[in-house]
């Protein structure tokens, strides 16, 4: 006898994830945790008198957003300022008990923003497999959480100057026994941090072969050239930011690997860059202006990257990255809007944010609205086909078959 239905969802659409056209009305029917109806609202089972059932005569159903790139245990809030301790008496001190409350904070804040989903990639010593412990058992409110633990980087490289954040190593078989300290300590998958060419492609193979040889996804933050191409030769499943060249973007796409780009922190970065650029302190200013500069120029390669990636058919994962100060951590709607005015349809962009991350990672149970997978779904008010800042307008959020916000 099948489980009886709990929860009974009708919308106005229905966008599955799947890329097929909306459906209108829609409704989705959860047992327990999982998905046994979803698809058109009159062909939707009859919910029982104890099942919970809600409408939204204007609202749009959604798979529930999932974030491939987030940092909640980054505890700064300028470039180059971060520290455990800082001087000034009125300063807050970062202990890792703090920085594991900022964490809880922001992954409450994203999953009331219909976040159900994240992959923290890069975070301070082992506080984040804790928090993720304490979000599965319930002691506190959070999306489902995959933690990589510590960037694996080489002496001296990608943030190996924050406290906590970087296991560094050298050689093949440093990095190997790098990728086997992050799995020990409970890594669901390795990120690994290439600046241009500051480890060799030995190093990068042996550590994508190793955590492949234990089961686990890779991902690589790969910043300039030539570290996209290095990230693809080495078989990583995803890499991070960059602006790959047609012929790394169609060698990505031969072998299946997904690219996050990390659009919004962008354009907040070249934001935060105007606005230092007419600092009172002259060296501010003129560092300001060279940062400037050069992130208008990257924006320029990104924006050609991102429109022969989508010709090419290379599957785009949506990543916020929302590591600096006055930046909203849960910026989901933020990078999707982005994704858009980079040449993306709006269904590419929520396919971004729910299917194809899903599919990089191996996660079969979400990603999609379908009978038998885990019941995490939103509503949003309005048609995010017509206007894709309606992904910034949740009604609802269900995780698991619980009803998080309505």
């Amino acid at each position: 006898m099948s489980e009886a239905i709990t929860l009974l969802v009708r919308a106005q659409m229905l966008i599955d994830g799947l890329g097929g056209p909306p459906l209108s009305p829609g409704a989705v029917a959860v047992a327990g945790q999982r998905i046994v109806y979803a698809g058109p609202a009159a062909g939707a089972p009859v919910a029982p008198p104890e099942a919970r059932v809600l409408d939204y005569p204007q609202g749009c159903l959604l798979p529930g957003l999932i974030d491939m790139h987030v940092h909640p245990t980054y505890y700064w809030e300028e470039p180059d300022s971060a520290t455990y301790t800082y001087e000034p008496e009125n300063a807050l001190v970062y202990t890792p008990v703090m920085i594991a409350l900022v964490a809880a904070q922001r992954l409450r804040e994203a999953l009331w923003a219909g976040i159900t989903t994240v992959r923290d990639t890069g975070s301070v010593d082992q506080i984040m497999f804790d928090v993720k412990r304490a979000i599965e058992r319930g002691r506190i409110p959070g999306p489902r959480v995959y933690v990589s633990g510590r960037l694996i980087v080489p002496t001296g490289g990608h943030v190996h100057y924050l406290p906590g954040l970087a296991n560094e190593a050298d050689g093949p078989y440093g990095f190997r026994r790098a990728v086997r300290e992050e799995v020990r300590a409970g890594a669901d998958f390795i990120k690994l941090a290439n600046n241009g060419a500051d480890l060799t492609q030995e190093e990068l193979n042996a550590a994508v072969d190793e955590a492949h040889r234990l089961g686990k996804k890779v991902t690589c933050h790969t910043s300039k050239p030539p570290s996209q191409r290095m990230a693809i030769e080495a078989g990583v499943d995803t890499f991070e930011h960059g602006t790959p060249s047609p012929e790394e973007i169609e060698q990505a796409v031969a072998r299946g690997i997904t690219w996050v780009p990390t659009l919004n922190i962008g354009e907040e970065y070249l934001k935060w860059c105007d606005r230092r650029r007419f600092d009172p302190d002259p060296e501010v200013a003129r560092r300001a202006q060279k940062e400037y500069e050069e992130t208008l120029e990257y924006r320029e390669k990104k924006h050609a990257s991102v429109a022969y990636a989508l010709r090419a058919g290379l599957k785009l994962a949506a990543g916020t990255d929302s590591w600096l100060g006055g930046v909203r951590f849960a910026a989901m709607a933020d990078e999707v809007r982005w994704l858009v005015e980079y040449g993306a349809s709006p269904m590419q962009a929520i396919q971004a944010a729910t299917l194809w991350p899903a599919q990089a990672m191996g996660w079969d149970e979400i990603g999609c609205l379908q009978a038998g997978k885990l019941a995490d779904l939103i509503v949003v008010d309005g048609d995010p086909l017509r206007e894709i800042a309606a992904l910034d307008r949740v009604q609802l959020v269900v995780r698991e078959g619980k009803v998080i916000r309505s």
